[in-house]
């Protein structure tokens, strides 16, 4: 059985956008997960101590992984491509977070899904928005569009792809 989950990703360490595009090549090759589609980019303002902007992306996922397993393997892909886990929310060559996992909560000491904060976030938010904008979040009982909606403005602007898939969607502003 496999479900739908999203994932984040972000970089803002050396080439952001070949961090990205590398983090995507292997999640591609994981056994059991298929990326089923990815959003646009997004450059946005980091949060925590001073550091580089990030390049933020969203990818949907066919998954017939648990969580635990999954996360796992993403955490394996962030330290093969260089992430040090030394200081929160510090600056970091890739950054893979799962968001949402269709149908399912997990409330572990090491994984939180959805992501406890994901509905503050828009750098995670506009393009989740893109791929599943009336998902509905199973704590919070709103869509991801009405909670982009909510959330103030915050400096996070669609970026120029060079060699990331780039999405087709359209905006959904309206």
């Amino acid at each position: 059985m496999s479900d739908t989950v999203y994932v984040g990703l972000g970089s803002n360490e050396g080439d952001r956008e070949a961090h990205l595009v590398d983090a995507l090549t292997a999640l591609s090759r994981i056994d059991a997960v298929a990326v089923l589609r990815c959003s646009s980019l997004f450059d946005s303002a980091p949060v925590g101590p001073p550091q580089p902007r990030y390049l933020n992306a969203v990818v949907a996922l066919e998954c017939g992984l648990p969580p635990q397993r999954l996360l796992g393997i993403l955490q394996q892909i962030e330290k093969d491509q260089g992430r040090r886990r030394e200081e929160r929310w510090g600056p970091r060559p890739i950054d893979l977070d799962i968001l949402f996992w269709e149908g399912q909560v997990v409330a572990d000491p090491n994984l939180q899904v959805p992501h406890l904060e994901l509905h503050k976030r828009r750098f995670a938010l506009e393009p989740l928005a893109e791929l599943a904008p009336h998902l509905v979040h199973p704590v919070l009982g709103a869509t991801v569009k009405d909670l982009l909606g909510k959330l103030a403005p915050q400096d996070v602007r669609r970026s120029e792809a060079h060699c990331w898939p780039e999405a087709s969607y359209p905006s959904n502003d309206s």
